[in-house]
């Protein structure tokens, strides 16, 4: 009913530094999002102070280094910078296409706090990106982990679009909208009768 009211949405992108959130975001901003639309954007640090990317460490080692509380404490300020750093650069690309763009950065597990997100700013719809599965590190990830957009589809408050890259597609003329799926909660696991 929002585009037949002419009523902005409040659209949720989460970004991250994978070339997937890449391509959902160009997509979103190409395909999705309207001039009156408020568009949020999400960067998730992880607790360990990693920055969520496809080179992140996949698992911590039961050792836990301890690190001097001032090293600790300038590890955590550069994390924020570079992630702050990061998400200036996504804000930027919005505000170029004309869209108004609040960003944030927290810090948790990606699912949980992408989720959170959706009703922190009552999004009407979350714009996820998916990986690229063909690697043995997001293999790994998906089997021990789940795949954040997967875990985005199934417990978020919001009608969720899973924009994947279209590999079959570069350098031609595809639909875009070929490019994704939607899922909208509590409808996925109904059967049409």
């Amino acid at each position: 009913m929002d585009a037949l009211l002419g009523e902005p949405r409040t659209v949720l992108i989460a970004v991250d530094q994978s070339p997937g959130a890449e391509f959902a975001f160009d997509w979103a901003v190409k395909n999705y999002c309207k001039a009156n639309d408020i568009v949020h954007l999400l960067y998730v640090r992880r607790e360990d102070g990693w920055l969520s990317s496809p080179d992140s460490v996949l698992f911590s080692l039961e050792h836990q280094w301890r690190l001097p509380a001032d090293a600790a404490a300038k590890g955590e300020q550069e994390a924020e910078a570079t992630a702050a750093g990061f998400l200036q650069k996504y804000i930027e690309r919005a505000s170029k296409a004309k869209l108004v763009c609040r960003g944030r950065t927290v810090v948790g597990d990606e699912r949980e706090e992408i989720c959170k997100e959706v009703l922190w700013v009552c999004a009407d719809v979350l714009i996820v990106g998916s990986r690229d599965l063909n690697s043995v590190q997001n293999v790994v990830r998906r089997v021990f982990f789940g795949s954040v957009s997967e875990y985005c589809a199934q417990h978020s408050a919001c009608p969720v679009i899973v924009v994947k890259p279209s590999h079959v597609s570069k350098g031609t003329n595809a639909d875009p909208a070929a490019q994704c799926e939607m899922h909208i909660t509590g409808l996925d696991s109904m059967e049409d009768t």
